[in-house]
């Protein structure tokens, strides 16, 4: 993969549900070490975006691609036609995905969340698994958890477990669908914290979020979606603080107060 070439790559992205265009002709590229946040308002497209990205749904039409790796390229129909199975497996090990809901396994230990996938999917050696594990719970703040299964954990430390087990499986990108929607404003911050850190290490995300102030601090690049569409994308203190489209400006005036 060239210097140059996006770590991820949406082309002309198009989704369909029932005869509902929910995607209409998106385009989205991701540098390596940038931080992009997709803001807008329910409905507009967003976690259907996140979805196709990382494979959970099937892009209608358009292209994807995880750096020199083609997962979807469209056909002269315009349809999306997807790889072959070998190259979906290797494009599920260029990212990680952090769920709003945490959807960690309920009767697995905290340890076996965040290990379970790089045994045995990665196939990775169980010594090396297990240090790496137990360094990224510290660095959530979790040490001493190991043991406990989730239903004993606050919602927040739970999403903390649920980053750690992204990152265990050591993504190229990590992807965010509004990591803090299901928290109280007490805990959204220390998870906040956690997404924070890994912007200021050169983590490369993509964050749905509907906290404006932290996608102004801590994005590089924002993308404002409403109907199935890119309104406004650019510097992420240009979009938030000088919007350019009336719909961004109407988006952003509900969250002035924050």
């Amino acid at each position: 993969m060239t210097s140059e070439q996006p770590l991820v790559l949406l082309e002309h992205a198009r989704k369909s549900f029932g005869g509902t265009p929910v995607l209409k002709d998106i385009s989205l590229s991701v540098r390596r070490g940038e931080v992009v946040a997709v803001i807008g308002p329910s409905g507009g497209g967003k976690s259907t975006l996140l979805r196709c990205c990382t494979l959970l749904e099937t892009l209608d039409g358009g292209r994807l691609a995880y750096g020199d790796l083609v997962v979807a390229e469209e056909d002269a129909a315009g349809r999306a036609v997807y790889a072959g199975k070998a190259a979906l497996k290797e494009a599920k090990t260029r990212f990680g995905l952090v769920f709003q809901n945490f959807n960690l396994f309920p009767h697995y230990t905290v340890l076996k969340n965040v290990t379970d996938a790089p045994l045995h999917v990665q196939k990775r050696p169980k010594d090396e698994v297990m240090e790496h594990a137990r360094a990224l719970l510290a660095k959530m703040g979790l040490a001493g958890t190991e043991d406990k299964v989730p239903c004993e954990l606050s919602g927040g430390m739970q999403q903390r477990v649920a980053i750690a087990r992204a990152l265990a499986l050591d993504p190229d990108v990590l992807f965010f669908d509004e990591p803090t929607s299901a928290l109280d404003p007490e805990l959204t911050k220390d998870v906040l914290k956690v997404i924070r850190d890994l912007a200021a290490e050169h983590m490369t995300m993509v964050i749905v979020t509907h906290e404006m102030s932290f996608a102004r601090d801590v994005a590089d690049h924002i993308v404002f979606m409403d109907g199935g569409v890119i309104v406004e994308e650019g510097p992420a203190e240009q979009v938030i603080n000088r919007p350019q489209h009336q719909r961004t400006r109407a988006f952003l005036a509900k969250y002035e107060g924050e």
